[in-house]
């Protein structure tokens, strides 16, 4: 089979979506998950059922979940993803019933659309909730799972610079680029299970 260099126009399309996933993975990998003081508002809500533990599954991956509905909200509040991870649940399950006074932490941006379904969501994600002074989620053990949990944004910054350099060669290359995609995803998932076990 012949090759055909690639051309110009196809060189530069490599260049262009390498630059944008290595950006915007490398963003995503080393921002900050942490959330300061003024980027939480409380809200002082009374819990109209107990709250709802639930488990749902997409493909292979389980998530949990606690759902908090209130007397004073008509959209119900939800504990997700790594603040569900951060929170007591012992503690949680035995102090928090229908009927109780809560605090409730809200991010401030979202203040204002509490009672707004939207079309990409219908809940309102919370991120401390405190009963007589009692906190149940430790917050900057959300941001260490939360920064942990964002370095699978490094396999992406890989592929982007496996592909960057295909953008700028004329000439047939010693390894194909989709040899190199391929060796490239199968070390970093063996880094990663190998990563993940320790």
């Amino acid at each position: 089979m012949t090759y055909a260099p690639p051309t110009k126009r196809d060189r530069l399309i490599v260049i262009i979506f390498s630059a944008i996933l290595i950006s915007l993975f490398l963003y995503l990998a080393l921002r900050d998950n942490g959330l300061a003081d003024n980027d939480l508002l409380p809200i002082v809500a009374t819990l109209r059922e107990t709250p709802k533990y639930d488990e749902f599954k997409i493909k292979a991956t389980t998530y949990h979940e606690i759902t908090l509905i209130t007397k004073e909200y008509n959209r119900v509040f939800k504990i997700t993803g790594m603040t569900y991870k951060a929170t007591n649940h012992n503690a949680f399950k035995s102090s928090i019933i229908a009927g109780d006074i809560i605090e409730l932490k809200v991010k401030t941006v979202d203040f204002d659309n509490l009672d707004k379904n939207t079309f990409s969501n219908n809940y309102n994600d919370v991120y401390s909730v405190t009963k007589n002074g009692i906190s149940y989620i430790n917050n900057s053990l959300r941001t260490e799972l939360a920064n942990k949990d964002g370095k699978w944004a490094y396999f992406f910054v890989a592929v982007g610079l496996i592909m960057l350099p295909y953008g700028f060669i004329k000439k047939r290359p010693l390894i194909s680029m989709t040899t190199a995609l391929v060796t490239t995803a199968i070390v970093e998932i063996v880094i990663m299970l190998i990563l993940r076990r320790q």
